[in-house]
């Protein structure tokens, strides 16, 4: 199956019903990804599913930036979701990952959890992208709204940042691979400043890709 179209699926009800004139919800998906609006036709939707497709994103401008958190820390770049995720790509860890297999995470789940290795305060709600590394434990997820966890979440406990993944369009310092640098997530509840360690980069259009791992709030 098709990434885009397994990402649509994981945001329908899954119930099959045929009330939207397909015969599954996999058909609708496979639909919507041609024809977004063609989502509108699940009954459930209204209910609270979320989107089947993410909204769109508005870019920065440099006027907007302040360079200062809520605290009023300095930052040296402002680190923005994929175009085509649903919400900020993380890399976690459970504090006890046997819970992963045991719990049968797998692509397309909703969990939920608070990183507290890093002292956040607020628990996260995330759409898992992949199927978990069982070797180590690790989940990729994308984080999404707090309602996903109310309907079918899956709780993880307290866990550990891994890694953040995304793209950066604004900066104040060059950047390198092996670096460590403050940083803002467009979208943390907090505002709070982070500190990470560039561990892979590459050009994406007029973007940078980067993955940051040494996560702290600093």
């Amino acid at each position: 199956m098709d990434e885009r179209v397994a990402e649509i699926l994981a945001r329908l009800p899954g119930k099959n019903c045929g009330q939207c004139g397909f015969k599954t919800c996999a058909a609708l998906a496979d639909y919507a990804l041609r024809h977004p609006d063609a989502v509108n036709r699940c009954v459930y939707l209204e209910s609270g599913r979320a989107r089947a497709v993410p909204p769109p994103i508005v870019q920065l401008r440099e006027a907007d930036i302040s360079w200062q958190d809520i605290l009023g820390r300095e930052y040296d770049l402002i680190l923005e979701q994929f175009t085509e995720d649903p919400g900020p790509r993380e890399v976690i860890l459970p504090f006890n990952p046997l819970n992963v297999e045991r719990l049968g995470v797998k692509k397309g789940d909703i969990l939920f959890g608070r990183p507290a290795w890093v002292g956040c305060p607020v628990t996260h709600v995330g759409l898992v992208m992949e199927d978990p590394d069982l070797l180590s434990g690790t989940i990729t997820w994308c984080v999404v709204g707090p309602m996903r966890a109310r309907e079918r979440g899956i709780e993880i406990g307290q866990y550990h940042i891994i890694a953040y993944e995304g793209l950066v369009w604004h900066t104040r310092k060059e950047l390198h691979i092996g670096g460590r640098y403050f940083f803002l997530p467009r979208y943390c509840m907090l505002h709070s400043r982070h500190s990470g360690v560039i561990s892979a980069a590459a050009k994406r259009g007029d973007a940078l890709r980067v993955r940051l791992e040494g996560i702290w709030i600093a």
